[in-house]
Parts: structure tokens; sequence; C-alpha cells
């Protein structure tokens, strides 16, 4: 059964990531939430040609706020778009070999500095201001990945589907 477009998420990835997912060593696959690709990774709404972000009152510690960067006591309050499967795509030139893999869970971690400390800033003057207790965060999407579905090499005409 080949997944559904409306169920799937297009991913580029780096060929040795191809190698290493179907090889099982590695089991995610992150993507930083920015202002320009939120609207991939995340549920919202419009009114009125404004955009907002569903979010999950359980896990809001204050007021309501449609900010892709909120700290929220390192808990992200959004809703991720419930995609069934990834399909990667080995190199960014539109001629890579594909793997398709189910998606066992989304969970989203704060995006780390060097020193292992989430990259935390506050917002002042339109602009980010780092700041060790900020109340704004860079955040990842991260998706786990299940079985592995289907594996296309482009160069030979290869497919196998699992």
């Amino acid at each position: 059964m080949k997944p559904a477009a409306e169920d799937t998420l297009l991913l580029a990835i780096k060929p040795e990531c191809f190698s290493a997912i179907i090889s099982g060593k590695k089991k995610t696959e992150a993507r930083e939430i920015k202002d320009t690709t939120f609207k991939k990774y995340l549920k919202t709404w419009t009114k009125d040609g404004n955009v907002g972000l569903l979010y999950d009152k359980s896990l809001l510690s204050g007021n309501p706020v449609s900010e892709i960067y909120i700290y929220n006591n390192g808990i992200y309050p959004y809703i991720p778009i419930s995609y069934k499967y990834l399909s990667m795509m080995s190199g960014i030139s539109g001629e890579g070999d594909i793997l398709i893999v189910e998606i066992d869970d989304i969970t989203f971690e704060p995006v780390l500095q060097k020193n292992g400390y989430p990259i935390r800033f506050n917002i002042i003057d339109d602009d980010f201001k780092p700041c060790k207790n900020g109340d704004y965060c860079f955040w990842n999407i991260v998706y786990h990945f299940g079985k592995v579905i289907e594996i296309k090499h482009r160069k030979s005409g290869k497919e196998h589907i699992i």
C-alpha cells in the first residue's frame, strides 16, 4: 500500500543519513521550526488573513500565544501535523534516492547550544536578545521512525517495497 500524499511529509536528507536510516543506526530526523517552515510542521488556523497555531491547552503554562518560539517552561504546546510517513530524498538536486518510513512518534525538543543548554532569548524591539532565562527558545520537531516502507534507487532504477 502506497502512503497517501496528505499523510506524507517530504524532506531532503544527506546521503550518509539515508544509509544510516536503512541500517537502523539513525532512528529520528529533526527539523528546526522557523517562521518560514512552521506551516509545514504545525497545525494552524486562518481567520481574516491571520494565521494562528493550534495548541494543547493542558500544555500551556500561561496565556495562549501564537508564537513559534515560546519557551513555556521547556514544553512545546503546539500540535504537530500528524503525518504517518516521511518520504526522504538523499541530496537536494531532485534526483537522489528515495526512502519512505513510517512515523512512530513526533516530539519537540529545544535547540541546544554547544554547552547543552537551550538557546533562549527575549524579543526586544523586534530583535532576538540572548538571555539565560528568556521567554523564548528555538525548537526542533523530531520524527521518530517506525519501519522502512520503501526504498527507490533512482540511478539503478531498483525499487524495494517492504
